[in-house]
């Protein structure tokens, strides 16, 4: 819903009617309203609409005058939003709530780190180090399986348990003895019952949207059942063997292109500075970078983040032991390679390798060891100035809003001092397929090569580029 800038109210120009064929052709529909923009001098439009693919869902939708403050009419509409009944799902979980913590810390205090330190190899330090949490976590919170009928209600209190109590007994009491003093009794009730159970889930749901981000609040909402489910069932018609041998088949590399990149960095000069040699990591700094990271994703190790953190002082000699000797020795343990990989389609209906995308769950602690290797190789690169100034990514302070508004920039200001401005895209083969096809069944007309040039500015300055040598462009 918002305001389209274009007139809906008949006759349609012709602007009208492309935007009401592509609202068509997406499948949308624009709900009924009177004329939205109220002219002084002139007669009124219909700007602002609302669009929507279940008309079916909107009970009531309309319009409310606003001549103290805008020309435009405030525009409302009530969604229903019916949420997918929950399958019942078996998962294997540790108990943790039956779990004695004070126990746990007491065995966990007399571990004997002696074998683990002598061990030669990173390795066996893991090997060892896994098997003690493990055996820790399987003698005070073992792994049950358990069957989950329901999603949890956080907004359970005890007074509604209570009258849920109460509700139960008067329907009890009502099937007994069917009399009109009892069937009152249970309605009073039942609806004060079920007053306290809308009041409580709407408390909960103001409290977890009023102070959260946009991502917290499509986070929260999706363990309500709203919105594009993360744990969505496909049918794919491509094997998961073909899955995983396109994830892990490497891109090949033109061999031209690899001598040609290689010369070119053999051709520069050294810079004056130091070689990078890893140094040793304090305690307190790797307690510091396990109490940061907040994934409680599950590696091959089968070890938790909440495992970790529950005796973090008896498990942090250990862990400060092997992290430092991995980067002493230059080797990462082999475990922690390993990750499980999660293929997520891009589309509804994938049928292809190349529509999933891979999400890699790694052991929790290999991001300790990766944590403490980005730290010092940054500080490493930035002290020496060994980055581009251009490069956007993995830079602290950068993204992709920077580097757009710096082209965006350069553009504005090309265009200020009368200079053509070339804006050369490349690596955008899916994405720019479809724009093709969608602006040629609009009547719009864009070069589908990987490479283009698009040339912004006057005619006169674009008839000064004929003799330059460019890709295949098209005139904007």
């Amino acid at each position: 819903m918002g305001d389209f800038n274009t007139n809906f109210i008949a006759p349609l120009s012709s602007r009208s009617r492309k935007l009401q064929e592509i609202i068509r052709s997406t499948g949308l529909h624009v709900l009924p309203l009177q004329a939205t923009h109220h002219n002084i001098n002139g007669d009124d439009t219909w700007l602002d609409l609302m669009l929507t693919s279940t008309p079916t869902s909107v009970p009531t939708h309309g319009q409310y005058p606003a001549p103290g403050f805008s020309h435009h009419d405030l525009i409302f509409l009530s969604y229903t939003i019916k949420p997918p009944k929950p399958q019942p799902r078996v998962l294997s979980m540790r108990s943790f709530g039956r779990m004695n913590k004070e126990n746990l810390c007491k065995d966990a205090s007399k571990v004997d780190w002696d074998q683990l330190i002598s061990s030669p190899s990173v390795d066996e330090k893991v090997h060892i180090f896994n098997e003690v949490v493990l055996g820790l976590y399987n003698t005070h919170a073992p792994i049950r399986k358990i069957k989950l009928k329901r999603p949890p209600a956080p907004w359970m209190t005890e007074g509604i348990r209570m009258a849920m109590r109460r509700r139960d007994r008067a329907f009890r009491k009502f099937r007994r003895n069917r009399c009109n003093d009892n069937w009152t009794k249970f309605k009073v009730s039942r609806n004060r019952c079920n007053q306290m159970i809308r009041n409580a889930k709407r408390r909960h749901i103001l409290e977890n949207i009023n102070p959260a981000s946009p991502a917290d609040i499509w986070k929260f909402l999706g363990t309500l059942g709203i919105g594009r489910q993360r744990h969505s069932d496909f049918q794919a018609t491509i094997s998961l063997n073909d899955i995983n041998f396109h994830f892990s088949s490497a891109t090949p590399l033109n061999n031209q292109t690899k001598c040609r990149t290689l010369n070119y960095l053999n051709g520069l000069s050294r810079l004056n500075v130091d070689f990078f040699e890893f140094s040793s990591v304090a305690v307190d700094e790797i307690k510091n970078i396990i109490l940061s990271i907040k994934s409680n994703a599950v590696g091959c190790d089968n070890i938790s983040r909440r495992m970790i953190v529950t005796i973090l002082d008896h498990l942090l000699p250990a862990i400060w032991h092997i992290t430092n000797f991995s980067l002493s020795s230059g080797t990462f343990p082999s475990l922690w390679r390993k990750a499980y990989v999660l293929p997520l389609p891009k589309i509804p209906n994938p049928s292809l390798p190349n529509h999933f995308r891979p999400i890699s769950i790694l052991p929790f602690l290999s991001k300790v060891i990766e944590a403490c290797v980005q730290k010092q190789l940054s500080q490493f690169i930035f002290r020496n100035n060994l980055l581009s100034p251009y490069q956007s990514g993995f830079r602290p302070g950068h993204s992709t809003v920077s580097a757009l508004l710096k082209v965006v920039g350069d553009i504005r200001t090309g265009m200020q001092d009368t200079k053509v401005t070339v804006l050369a895209i490349n690596q955008l083969n899916k994405d720019l397929d479809y724009i093709c096809s969608w602006s040629t069944k609009f009547g719009l007309t864009v070069n589908p090569t990987k490479c283009q040039a698009i040339i912004v500015g006057s005619p006169r300055m674009i008839q000064r580029l004929t003799t330059m040598s460019l890709p295949p462009i098209f005139r904007g």
